[in-house]
């Protein structure tokens, strides 16, 4: 066994790796162990909300994300029954609070190089990869990862803290007493990607959102590799619906035709199904083992919250490990991450993840009407439209989170 004077990281995606190169730049040995060769293309997040870029400007990650992204101050709510626009919110108004009152539409994949970029340059980075963690365990004074690489071979690292930036099936966590209490939803999301433009075709911004009583929609814009963009589509499978119907070419030329109807054949690019969860762990810490992003907490992808509320989880983490190594403050500090990111969790990502859906989904015609009037009303009133926004963009999630002793 090599030295165990350092932070094992399970999970290399977007918030393992930010966590690792948080830590390392701050002088604490990390080794981030993930089962990929590469960060995963699987078209899921690819919102970069303002407080990310808030978060991400003072240790030098910002310029780069808004060089490769497209940079968005406006996301629409829709009528999909009718096609109005019933609001469209302008991020513009956050200035005041905010130095990136936008949000920055970005691959997942590239927002993860590009933390990897800078965290490679730090001596105190180490990324493994691709390997597989067969078991992890801790001790009073210590934790340990049994890891087998390609050739079969396993070995054990130690280390002082573990944090488990795993997903929701999280090895870290499951090797707890940990809850992870929560449920599925009946639905799965099916996301189709395109090189159709949207814009041209129905006036969309980077982010749209198009509610309906039976197949409402969430439309995206990102880069795509050749930085012409590509368009996402999002479509919500029905419980009775088999996997095999749902990506077939018939039920993806059934939605674009509800969605576009009269349009031209749209080419699908990419298409990818996954069932949804609304789950967030009984504590965020045990022992020396923390947990961060999916494998605390996880929730529908309507309004782009969870890649950015791990992020602040992975800042949070990193900046109680420092003090605590340092020796400025004793380990029950953790604890004080735990009751920060469990409860912001909840009464920001899962309270407002659900009520898009709900609002999006709605089938009783009245109930319906009443929401999307809440919605327009809310976007134009100054004053309403500002607290919506902190909500939306995470800000007051921050804010929330730094109140809490």
């Amino acid at each position: 066994m090599s030295d165990s004077n350092r932070v094992l990281i399970i999970g290399g995606g977007p918030v393992g790796a930010l966590a690792g190169y948080s830590l390392a730049r701050r002088g604490i040995p990390v080794i981030v162990f993930d089962r990929l060769a590469e960060p995963a293309r699987d078209h899921r997040a690819a919102t970069l909300q303002p407080s990310t870029l808030d978060l991400f400007a003072p240790i030098g990650l910002v310029d780069k994300v808004i060089e490769r992204g497209l940079v968005s101050s406006h996301f629409q709510w829709r009528d999909g029954e009718t096609d109005a626009i019933v609001a469209e919110f302008d991020h513009g108004c956050l200035a005041d609070v905010s130095a990136h009152p936008f949000v920055v539409q970005l691959e997942q994949h590239k927002t993860i190089q590009i933390i990897l970029e800078a965290a490679e340059k730090l001596p105190d980075f180490t990324v493994l990869r691709p390997v597989d963690v067969m078991a992890v365990r801790q001790s009073a004074d210590r934790v340990e990862a049994d890891i087998r690489d390609t050739d079969g071979r396993v070995t054990t690292h130690t280390g002082t803290y573990m944090l488990g930036c795993d997903g929701g099936r999280s090895i870290v966590r499951h090797a707890t007493s940990v809850t992870f209490e929560g449920f599925t939803w009946e639905e799965r999301f099916n996301v189709l990607t395109t090189k159709t433009d949207f814009a041209a075709i129905k006036n969309f911004r980077y982010r749209n959102y198009c509610a309906h009583p039976t197949r409402w929609a969430a439309v995206f814009k990102v880069p795509g590799d050749d930085g012409l963009g590509l368009w996402r589509a999002v479509f919500p499978a029905r419980a009775e619906e088999t996997d095999a119907q749902v990506m077939s070419d018939g039920w993806i030329h059934d939605r674009f035709d509800e969605f576009l109807p009269g349009r031209p054949e749209i080419k699908v690019e990419h298409r990818n199904m996954y069932a949804v969860h609304q789950r967030v762990a009984g504590s965020f810490r045990e022992g020396r083992f923390i947990l961060a992003g999916d494998a605390a907490h996880i929730n529908n992808p309507l309004g782009g919250m969870g890649m950015n509320s791990g992020f602040q989880d992975a800042l949070n983490a990193a900046d109680k490990l420092e003090m605590i190594w340092n020796g400025a403050a004793p380990e029950p500090l953790l604890d004080l991450y735990d009751r920060q990111r469990r409860l912001t969790a909840l009464e920001f990502v899962q309270a407002q993840s659900i009520a898009n859906k709900k609002t999006l989904e709605e089938n009783d015609r009245e109930a319906r009407q009443v929401g999307l009037d809440r919605m327009r009303r809310t976007a134009e009133d100054p004053v309403a439209c500002h607290a919506f926004l902190m909500r939306s963009s995470l800000i007051a999630m921050v804010q929330r989170a730094e109140e809490i002793a």
